[in-house]
């Protein structure tokens, strides 16, 4: 299931949440020079027996999205709750990371692949985008003038 965040009416933890992504966005740009400009945000809850396939967070059609975050929340989780981000490093290296609570995920949405292994109980997060102005460039077909 997923909740997107009603941008009209934050509640007082989804500011403060915002407030602190705001600080890794600034960060992100100073250092990285990355230009992202806006934060797109949503509860995800994963029941048991749900996964997500190995993916990428940027759409095909869309460059925007430049870094993913994921904040976990489940208070108590063992590896045997399943349910772990599997990541894909660019080095073929595989790293597994629990959901448990307090846990910050930060990972580029264009290149960095991953997936949610299957969980055994109920999984939350908060995962969002950071976000970049499009580059999307539309090309107009030229027309055949070849009589």
């Amino acid at each position: 299931m997923i909740l997107w965040w009603d941008e009209r009416a934050p509640t007082p933890i989804q500011r403060l949440y915002r407030a602190e992504i705001e600080r890794v966005r600034r960060a992100l740009n100073e250092a990285l020079f990355l230009s992202l400009v806006e934060f797109e945000v949503h509860y995800a809850v994963f029941p048991p027996g749900a996964f997500y396939r190995r993916h990428r967070d940027q759409f095909l059609t869309a460059d925007e999205r430049m870094i993913s975050c994921i904040l976990y929340l489940n208070a108590v989780w063992s590896e045997a709750d399943g349910g772990a981000l599997r990541i894909y490093d660019p080095h073929g290296t595989i790293h597994d990371v629990l959901p448990r609570a307090g846990t910050f995920v930060l990972l580029r949405s264009d290149t960095v692949e991953h997936e949610v292994l299957p969980t055994h109980r109920e999984r939350f997060s908060v995962t969002g985008w950071l976000r970049r102005r499009s580059r999307v460039f539309h090309v107009e077909r030229s027309q055949d003038c070849s009589g």
